[in-house]
């Protein structure tokens, strides 16, 4: 995984920035209500070379890659700048493609500043086509059959239609009988000539995309600072959940649909068979999700939002309007579908310079197919049947079977037992174990815990108990939870009292699963009840064999086991503390760090939208297959692209976290918001899609993955921190909103 830009890109985007900020303000964009365009902009944008930059050097171009034109593109959507920026770029990279006369003549005007535009395909038979930026083009590029034509024209700016999105659409009757003689060139014809237009169409969603994400980041940005500013019942707006929430929601959308866009123009750049259905995914995304966010923007400033004196409304109506002139978003939904189950693929010539990178790497596949490997060989018959998804199909022989074959904890340091592996192959294993069926549970808690140990234990600790984590041996549970607090850890009630050397702790704990199998509790407990509440607190590894411990099962909807666990004077020595006494807040940022991701709930969500699709395309309706059904269709390919954007995002939570970036306070919270939210919502919906079938639970087969998906997915809004506090959490760090909670 790589997001970083290039020092070139980072360059351009402030060239892009400084020129959209200073020549594209709100006032600018008023002034340009009426025609949709602003000719002064049009003029620094040819000046700076802006418009050809998808066009060779050796062509007269810039000579920039298709990421660079998106890095642009969103910029001028910040400013929702009103000049044909995705049309000219893709039309000046069309037009380089052929050498005819007529083509030549046309890259020569157009390098020179004319206004070029590309006419989109119909939508409906008989109907005039709206051209985007056709009123102050001066030349449009269309398809017919396996024709690429040129159409000259005159410009008529005064001639717009009102519209939403205030557009400079002309509509043009695409019957050879409506053609001025002479008005039309043939620039290429052929196979090749329409495999390049419909990959210039491609493109164009792409950019359209990104000027939409730029669109969406600004209008929240705007929202949030409107936030800070307006004052209700003596507090900034922003700190309240009915604000800050719903913004929260849409930044985390918003921030999927632009790792969507840049998934999809990396997929290009390797000519990957998923690029044409990455597009299509990115594309639907944008336009919903920008929509969505221009929305909860414009409601944050309450009546003053409706008003056109303030400046909201620009972009909540651009928002809905701009992809609209490509059509229904939902048919793109139809042609993901096609593009993922028809086989409907194009072909993309390759991107130079693409440098960004998805997914985990070669290396973590290849550890990946190691681990595989291993799960073949090893689980046998006696296994599969044992294996469950919660802590009940843990086996401490198999555990132990893990840890001797690098499969338990391969990230750790070589001296805690571990081979110094990645992130990112954890990433890929944790997929491998999610494919043979086997617990995620035990593994994970033992690592976070075990983590912790190394960063705040004292060295006889480690000694003590990360050997015997390491090996397998043993396994550690959390202690947080509390009957009375929830979510709430600060409102700790269980007391550490010191007594010489040692600690005496009373209280209990809720939801400490897998304490049932579990020879340590990771404990949060009161040592100072004077002070604030978030003070006063240390953190304590407990050994669960100590006297005074009792362990009381929970069964739960998710056909898993959980516990609650009580301590009457269990005394511990106080090398079994972890960090500085009173100063467990220090140790749990730290914990909650490593839980703050989505990716361990993301894999159960992928999984059952995987055996969704499966069954879907084994069953058959009116001896059709049942997958070729378009509402089933529509709402398939909406799940999956549902299940990417969690996937992006958790994988950018981890770079994120690998990199140590700034911004990865945020980045974890969005990815489990995002995941589990949607896990939850995409359940039902499947179980909907999939009745009566989906009412049996049976976790091995398809259908009983929805089934248990419906039932797990709930308490996943609520594990590792509830969603509610994690969109606090994305509001106040990547939104920079007050706190919102007290």
């Amino acid at each position: 995984m790589n997001l970083h830009l290039t020092e070139e890109q980072k360059m351009l985007l402030e060239t892009a920035r400084k020129l959209f900020r200073e020549e594209s303000n709100t006032s600018r964009v008023r002034q340009s209500e009426v025609t949709g365009f602003d000719p002064k902009l049009w003029g620094r944008l040819v000046e700076l070379g802006l418009h050809s930059m998808l066009v060779d050097e050796e062509k007269g171009g810039s000579g920039f890659n298709l990421l660079d034109g998106v890095i642009v593109a969103e910029e001028s959507g910040r400013r929702i700048a009103p000049i044909p920026l995705a049309e000219t770029l893709v039309t000046g990279d069309l037009l380089s493609m052929f050498s005819s006369n007529n083509a030549l003549k046309a890259q020569r005007r157009f390098l020179e500043g004319d206004i070029f535009t590309i006419a989109l395909p119909p939508r409906l038979n008989g109907q005039d086509l709206p051209i985007p930026f056709g009123t102050v083009a001066q030349h449009v590029i269309h398809l017919e059959d396996d024709k690429v034509l040129l159409k000259t024209q005159r410009p008529q700016p005064d001639s717009v239609t009102k519209n939403l999105g205030a557009m400079p659409l002309s509509k043009e009757n695409r019957s050879k009988a409506h053609r001025e003689p002479g008005s039309v060139l043939l620039i290429a014809q052929g196979p090749q000539a329409k495999k390049a237009f419909l990959v210039a169409i491609e493109k164009w969603k792409l950019l359209t995309a990104s000027i939409l994400v730029g669109v969406g980041k600004e209008a929240l940005e705007m929202a949030s600072s409107y936030s800070k500013e307006r004052f209700q019942f003596g507090r900034p707006i922003g700190s309240y959940q009915g604000i800050a929430h719903p913004l929260a929601d849409a930044l985390t959308a918003v921030d999927g649909a632009k790792l969507l866009v840049w998934r999809a123009v990396w997929s290009m750049s390797l000519q990957s068979a998923e690029a044409a259905a990455n597009i299509s995914m990115a594309y639907w995304w944008s336009a919903e999700s920008i929509s969505n966010a221009t929305t909860k923007a414009l409601r944050t400033f309450g009546g003053y939002g409706v008003s056109l004196e303030y400046d909201i409304q620009l972009y909540y109506r651009r928002g809905m309007a701009w992809p609209l002139v490509y059509g229904p978003p939902h048919e793109e939904l139809l042609v993901l579908a096609n593009r993922l189950w028809n086989n409907e693929k194009i072909e993309f010539p390759p991107e130079k310079g693409i440098e960004i990178e998805f997914g985990y790497g070669n290396s973590a596949l290849q550890f990946a197919n190691q681990a595989r490997d291993f799960f073949e060989k090893n689980l046998t018959a006696e296994l599969k049947a044992h294996a469950h998804h919660s802590v009940a199909g843990f086996d401490k022989k198999f555990n132990q079977q893990l840890a001797k074959a690098g499969f338990l904890f391969p990230h750790w340091p070589e001296k805690f037992g571990g081979h110094g592996r990645s992130v990112y192959d954890m990433g890929a294993l944790a997929e491998v174990y999610e494919q043979f069926g086997w617990e995620r549970i035990t593994a994970p808690i033992t690592n976070q815990v075990g983590q912790v140990i190394m960063s705040f234990g004292c060295e006889g600790l480690q000694n003590e108990v990360l050997n015997l984590f390491a090996r397998g041996e043993a396994l550690a549970c959390l202690g947080f939870t509390e009957p009375e607090s929830g979510s709430d850890v600060f409102a700790c009630k269980t007391k550490a009292s010191r007594d010489g050397s040692d600690w005496i702790i009373n209280g209990q704990k809720i939801f400490t699963t897998a304490a049932n199998l579990a020879d340590y509790v990771f404990l949060l407990a009161r040592t100072d009840s004077k002070g604030p509440k978030h003070a006063g607190l240390t953190m304590f590894l407990v050994p669960l064999t100590a006297s005074g411990v009792e362990i009381q099962g929970v069964e739960t909807i998710q056909d898993e086991r959980t516990n609650i666990t009580f301590y009457s004077d269990v005394r511990i020595p106080d090398r079994y503390r972890l960090g500085e006494v009173n100063e467990g807040i220090k140790v749990m940022a730290a914990t909650l760090e490593l839980e703050h991701g989505g990716n361990q709930y993301r894999i159960s969500y992928q999984k059952m939208v995987d055996k969704a699709v499966n069954w879907a395309a084994s069953q058959t309706k009116n001896n059709r297959p049942l997958v070729e059904d378009p509402y089933l269709r529509i709402c398939l390919a909406k799940i999956i692209v549902h299940s990417s954007v969690a996937e992006v995002l958790c994988h950018r939570a981890i770079w994120a976290g690998e990199q140590q970036l700034p911004g990865r306070t945020a980045f974890g919270p969005m990815s489990k918001l995002f995941s589990t939210e949607f896990y939850l919502a995409d359940a039902s919906e499947l179980m909907r899609l999939c009745a009566p079938y989906s009412l049996f639970a049976n976790d091995k087969e398809d259908l009983g993955h929805i089934e248990l998906g419906f039932r797990q997915s709930v308490g996943m809004t609520i594990y590792g921190g509830s969603s509610e506090i994690h969109r606090s959490i994305i509001a106040e760090q990547a939104l920079g909103m007050p706190r919102s909670r007290s």
